[in-house]
């Protein structure tokens, strides 16, 4: 049975409050409260709730919860320099470059600037003034430019049309499971959309405006069928979300009519997520991530393909329309691509060039 998650808020509560969590000996999460100097305003008890309320929805959980690894590194590192409590927040900027430098040649520039990140957050929630400047971005760039070679991950492969056309070939759609799991790779693949933006984190919860339902599928807008999705969560826009492109497509990959085989046959109501299915009980269960891209590579597995990730298919879709010859800046408002950051995600540039400028 399908429960809307009520429960977001205080899960986020927690998450807030570990990171606010003063130091013990048996802790990393340490760092006793260092009052500013600068003198504040009194306001009410109230006013001071609905910052710290404000201040929870600041990030999103999955960051917080990245956020409070990095922090521990960072009073790991504080404890075995001994660097005292009061000197870690706010942290000085000497402080704040050392950390930064503590495993330079070791990890990646990213990694170092992440963490950095986590500890200004940690800031921030506490009302302490920041001291990172200059020097700390100097360091940070050496950490880059000093990173190994084995820190650098691989370029993520796109899942291809073919490969989609692949799973329709050997996914059963009067299967729930399968019917939906198909459903969901041709939209994330056509609809160049993100998995945390379509499915759930559990089977048995979902966050209420964070997922799209069977209603956000709106009524064929062309003579073709192509329909339009609202989403109401994205990763750019957050709880404004986005609306994007169902295409058909004459293809086994066809968005369109995997939707039409999940929808007949796990029957799911208008309010329900749009990515549900039917367990052997019957009931409802939302498809998550996890056994999304455990079916998706299982199919996959037996036909020589190497494990793939969700952000793939968003990837992948980007490519298969610039392979098609769809111009450029279609591509980046179909996929509600940022400024043009969508390049950076280019794969398959052989193709790509030859189909544009080969001779």
């Amino acid at each position: 049975m399908l429960d809307n998650d009520h429960n977001a808020t205080s899960i986020r509560a927690i998450i807030h409050r570990v990171l606010r969590q003063p130091a013990k000996k048996s802790m990393v999460y340490s760092g006793g409260i260092h009052k500013i100097k600068s003198p504040k305003p009194r306001v009410s008890a109230r006013a001071k709730e609905r910052i710290d309320f404000a201040i929870q929805h600041a990030w999103a959980d999955s960051t917080l919860e990245k956020y409070a690894g990095s922090l521990n590194a960072f009073h790991a590192y504080c404890d075995s320099e001994r660097v005292g409590q009061e000197q870690r927040l706010p942290a000085s900027e000497f402080l704040l470059c050392s950390f930064s430098a503590s495993r330079v040649g070791e990890i990646a520039g990213g990694t170092a600037r992440a963490a950095v990140a986590a500890v200004k957050a940690w800031h921030i929630i506490e009302g302490a003034e920041w001291l990172g400047g200059i020097r700390l971005r100097y360091v940070l760039r050496g950490v880059e430019n000093l990173a190994p070679v084995s820190s650098k991950r691989d370029i993520r492969p796109p899942v291809t049309a073919s490969m989609v056309d692949l799973l329709a070939e050997n996914l059963d759609t009067n299967n729930p499971l399968d019917a939906v799991v198909l459903a969901a790779a041709t939209s994330a693949l056509w609809g160049q959309i993100r998995l945390g933006e379509i499915l759930s984190d559990t089977q048995s919860k979902y966050k209420s405006g964070h997922i799209p339902t069977v209603a956000d599928l709106r009524p064929p807008c062309t003579s073709a069928g192509s329909r339009s999705l609202h989403l109401p969560w994205t990763k750019a826009k957050g709880k404004k979300g986005e609306d994007t492109m169902l295409c058909k497509q004459n293809a086994p990959s066809d968005p369109i009519r995997a939707l039409q085989s999940h929808l007949s046959t796990n029957a799911v109501p208008s309010d329900l997520p749009l990515f549900s299915y039917r367990d052997a009980n019957g009931s409802l269960i939302c498809l998550t991530r996890k056994k999304f891209l455990q079916r998706c590579n299982d199919i996959w597995s037996n036909h020589g393909y190497p494990a793939f990730t969700g952000r793939s298919f968003r990837i992948g879709g980007t490519t298969e329309l610039l392979l098609a010859g769809v111009h450029p800046n279609v591509v980046q408002a179909m996929g509600r691509w940022q400024s043009e950051a969508f390049k950076v995600y280019w794969r398959r540039l052989n193709l790509l060039g030859s189909l544009h400028w080969e001779l």
